[in-house]
């Protein structure tokens, strides 16, 4: 509930300042600020609704990509024309830092909303071992039985 409580204020504080700088750009963040507001009223229901609603909050992006690849013909190129409009000083830096803290929200809410939000273990619980880590002792433990003095070694059969 913690990780839910932060995202949404930071996601209030966001569209404070999108409406202090274009008002017109709320039309991207209000569709995400409705819909996951309901997110703490449906944590207990199944996945399908809890994706449903979180969806429901990316209508806004998602139509501004969807519009604006087809009003320009662009497909799926839009992306790329929008981080060049970006990159020429044509959208404002303070929407990409606003967009970026959005994009940060979404990401905590979708971590939430799916269930992999949970605090890290104790220290007398000890975290499981994960991919990279279990390879890694695999191969540390590999070379440390080849550097043994007390390991059985191949007789040379030509002395």
């Amino acid at each position: 509930m913690a990780g839910q409580t932060a995202a949404l204020l930071v996601l209030g504080l966001i569209s404070l300042l999108v409406m202090a700088t274009n008002v017109y750009a709320l039309v991207l963040f209000l569709p995400s600020l409705h819909a996951w507001l309901w997110l703490p009223q449906v944590r207990r229901r199944s996945a399908f609704v809890r994706a449903a609603v979180f969806a429901a909050g990316l209508i806004g992006p998602v139509l501004l990509l969807g519009l604006t690849a087809k009003r320009l013909g662009l497909g799926l190129d839009t992306a790329w024309y929008l981080a060049e409009l970006t990159a020429i000083g044509y959208v404002p830096i303070v929407a990409v830092v606003l967009a970026l803290a959005w994009m940060a929200v979404a990401a905590q809410l979708f971590t939430v909303t799916a269930g992999r939000y949970a605090p890290y273990p104790g220290a007398t619980e000890g975290a499981r071992p994960g991919a990279v880590r279990t390879s890694v002792r695999t191969v540390v433990l590999g070379v440390r039985a080849r550097r043994r003095p007390d390991a059985p070694r191949q007789a040379y059969s030509d002395r």
